[in-house]
């Protein structure tokens, strides 16, 4: 009697436990790696983009690379974010799943009209993530989804996915999260500038033709709740030396005939006292010597190269200045740790008045070493 008895509380315990009946195949849902979101006319555009197996799985061998894989684009238009992402999932041959989003892709209508949509639609979807790669884009969204990668790899393999191959090998501008933007975006002071991805088809091909790889050309500043428009890298050139991020910066001087790596330059900012906030702006650095065709002294490179580094800072302050933002954020610093002293407004005053002093100093430590 009592092993009936045992057995059948076995069996009862047994009916209490979860199993896998309502887990899922793999292959039963379609994984989204990104959404576009455009804005025209009163109406939202959203774009997403999956990957099939092919292209998550690892690449691997010579044999995986000879045939390209397509890319799986959708797209679909809305009075709402929602209601165009609802139209999609409507016609979708298996359910979408957004859980492995892991970049958001906007228009530049969308960035001057509908940041806040676009903020309160990301804050409501449990699957999107706040870590998600954020970007921004001139061109057409299912152009740049449609770019391609060396070698036949799939979208993954580009900076859309994976920007910090690039950040760290080739500093541009800063390439930050979703999460930084949500973070900065309600700051009084400061600016967040959203990546601008355009598509390069003139540096690469394969065979006789050209490559469309997608590429950062500048960004679009967000100020105080504002868009402040799109500013070419170039102009935004400062920003590398001054975000503490960079940790490889390659540099030619003298009509290219000299070619250095800058090696996790450093800034430090001072808050001077005064009836308004004032600041010294230092950059300090280390730079390997990779060529000197010409034989240059080193104490002559060491000067262009302070100069260089302190024209790019002055020139991205100019056009800080041009469109009424702080894109290197130094007045952060006082709004910090210094709000006793001045009022939000003062701080927010900045402008090219605000420097008093910038100060490089880049140190050439490391020559390089012909093989022999």
């Amino acid at each position: 009697m009592k092993k009936i008895l045992l057995m059948l509380m076995i069996i009862g315990l047994l009916f209490t436990l979860t199993g896998c009946w309502g887990k899922k195949e793999i292959q039963s849902q379609i994984y989204v790696t990104g959404i576009g979101i455009d804005y025209d006319k009163d109406e939202f555009t959203v774009y997403i983009q999956a990957m099939n197996f092919a292209n998550i799985a690892k690449q691997e061998g010579a044999s995986s690379l000879q045939e390209s894989v397509p890319v799986f684009i959708g797209e679909s238009k809305g009075k709402t974010i929602q209601a165009a992402i609802s139209k999609l999932e409507q016609k979708a041959a298996y359910p979408l799943y957004f859980g492995h989003a892991e970049t958001i892709l906007l228009s530049e209508n969308a960035i001057k009209e509908k940041v806040k949509s676009v903020i309160e639609y990301i804050g409501q979807d449990p699957f999107l993530r706040y870590n998600s790669n954020f970007f921004g884009t001139t061109q057409a969204i299912k152009d740049v989804f449609n770019s391609e990668s060396f070698f036949n790899y799939p979208s993954l393999y580009t900076v859309i996915y994976n920007p910090e191959v690039l950040n760290r090998n080739n500093f541009i501008i800063p390439v930050q999260r979703y999460n930084k933007f949500i973070a900065t975006y309600y700051e009084p002071v400061g600016s967040f500038i959203i990546p601008g991805i355009e598509i390069n088809q003139t540096h690469y091909s394969e065979g006789k033709d050209s490559k469309q790889i997608p590429a950062i050309t500048g960004g679009f500043v967000i100020s105080n709740q504002e868009n402040k428009g799109w500013i070419d890298k170039n102009d935004l050139s400062g920003i590398k030396w001054t975000s503490n991020e960079a940790t490889i910066i390659p540099l030619t001087l003298f009509d290219e005939k000299v070619s250095v790596l800058i090696i996790k330059p450093n800034k430090v900012i001072r808050v001077l006292k005064g009836n308004k906030p004032t600041y010294e702006l230092m950059v300090r650095g280390r730079a390997e010597l990779i060529q000197n065709e010409d034989n240059i002294g080193i104490d002559k490179i060491e000067k262009e190269l302070s100069k260089k580094v302190k024209s790019d800072i002055q020139k991205t302050l100019e056009m800080g200045d041009e469109v009424k933002a702080d894109l290197l954020n130094i007045s952060e610093k006082a709004y910090r740790y210094h709000l006793n002293e001045w009022d939000a407004a003062e701080i927010k005053s900045f402008d090219l008045t605000s420097i008093e002093n910038i100060d490089v100093k880049i140190k050439i430590e490391k020559s390089v070493n012909y093989k022999r």
